[in-house]
């Protein structure tokens, strides 16, 4: 049945949105609300094309489904993802909204054809990748949005979290607090970028423009990622999941409404929901002490242009590494913490 979001709206027939991890769960309720506004184009980017038609069948409930693109997107492979970054950004001339939804939730510790822990691959550094290579139209869009799928369960990430080099990520800490970090490192990475391009690292900001740009909390959803939990936890896992399953909200009819929210309401220009973390419903709030570490950003930044050149090569874009923050930067934070920053 179709139900109508009320954090969509406003929305015209020019607008182009990408959504990762768009065939199942919140992914596939944010495309839906998108497609009942008749927008022009949403690409769709998932990993299995038998998921990709299954969802394209059931969208056209919702509206027009031609008018949703699929596009293979593999983040546990930064080569593959590159090649998609790459068409899409010789593509598009307009994109209205980038939603990195993609995630691993609680599983167990994987590495990657990359060597990478695919937890923080998967969550962060391949849709970082894809993120840079968008800026551009992004940035050439009025009024855009860049909205990461995060969690409160970033406030559980472990305290000695510092980002610091590629071994204390593929350190395996238990399935729980590898997903904690990803979703940590999600609003890290978009606090340090949005410091970044407003001190016109990616051009200057009076002729470039700048993205609203805001990690999002959905609340607890019926999805398949429990399954993982299950896999993780063997039993345990599975009763715990069975508990809390009935109260988990419908990924369509709720589980979508914060990414929605900030990827499309005219409210978030209206009251400058910027750098600002989105929970249910509507409701802006601080994110954890530990998110807020301007340290820490600084380290997540440099590990991440570290990951990307080491397997992609020279990137076409440029990720600057000085400090902006000790540098005199007019958008100094407080620095929580003492994490040690990266050489």
């Amino acid at each position: 049945m179709k139900i109508k979001c009320p954090e969509v709206y406003g929305l015209t027939a020019s607008q182009v949105y990408v959504v990762t991890g768009g065939s199942a769960g919140i992914g596939y309720g944010i495309v839906a609300h998108l497609l009942q506004h008749n927008p022009a184009k949403i690409y769709l980017l998932s990993n299995k094309e038998e998921h990709a038609d299954e969802a394209k069948e059931a969208l056209k409930e919702y509206g027009d489904a031609s008018k949703v693109e699929w596009r293979q997107c593999n983040l546990e492979d930064l080569k593959q993802t590159d090649e998609v970054a790459k068409s899409l950004a010789r593509e598009l001339t307009r994109l209205d909204a980038l939603v990195c939804n993609a995630g691993l939730g609680v599983g167990v510790y994987n590495e990657t054809r990359d060597g990478i822990d695919s937890h923080m691959q998967v969550n962060l550094f391949a849709q970082a990748h894809l993120t840079l290579m968008l800026l551009p139209v992004l940035q050439n869009t009025k009024d855009s949005r860049i909205v990461y799928q995060a969690s409160d369960l970033h406030r559980g990430a472990s305290n000695d979290t510092n980002f610091a080099s590629l071994d204390e990520i593929n350190t395996d800490i238990g399935p729980t607090l590898l997903y904690n970090r990803t979703k940590l490192a999600q609003i890290v990475f978009l606090r340090e970028l949005y410091l970044r391009i407003k001190s016109d690292q990616f051009g200057p900001v009076s002729s470039t423009g700048l993205p609203w740009i805001n990690a999002t909390h959905p609340g607890a959803v019926s999805t398949d990622q429990p399954k993982q939990a299950e896999e993780a936890y063997g039993k345990l896992g599975t009763v715990g999941v069975a508990m809390t399953r009935p109260f988990m909200k419908d990924p369509v009819s709720s589980g979508c409404r914060s990414a929605l929210f900030a990827a499309t309401s005219p409210d978030i220009v209206k009251d400058q929901v910027q750098n600002s973390y989105i929970v249910p419903d509507r409701k802006v709030t601080e994110s954890s002490n530990q998110a807020q570490n301007t340290v820490l950003g600084l380290n997540l930044w440099k590990l991440t242009k570290e990951v990307l050149e080491t397997r992609l090569g020279e990137l076409p874009y440029k990720m600057q590494t000085d400090d902006i923050i000790s540098r005199g930067s007019s958008m100094i934070q407080k620095v929580m913490g003492s994490a040690p920053v990266a050489a």
